[in-house]
């Protein structure tokens, strides 16, 4: 499958920015979801508001273009 350039940019910006915020965020409600401070369902509800605040670009199926970046050496 072909990916615009804006497409790849689009992408490579949400995936950076996902991987910032599960750092930041989610990485520490983990610790405590193990420490049995918080449910599951609330460390995995804030996996699910990171996504669907820094979406993939319409129309792009991520693990597609996840393999077009590593082939085109992005990754």
């Amino acid at each position: 499958m072909s990916f615009t350039d804006q497409e790849v940019a689009s992408y490579m910006t949400a995936r950076s920015q996902r991987a910032y915020h599960y750092a930041k965020t989610c990485d520490p409600m983990m610790a405590q979801f193990v420490a049995g401070e918080i449910t599951k369902e609330e460390w995995q509800q804030k996996k699910q508001e990171i996504k669907d605040s820094l979406p993939y670009p319409e129309g792009v199926v991520g693990s597609e273009i996840e393999q077009h970046c590593k082939e085109q050496g992005l990754l």
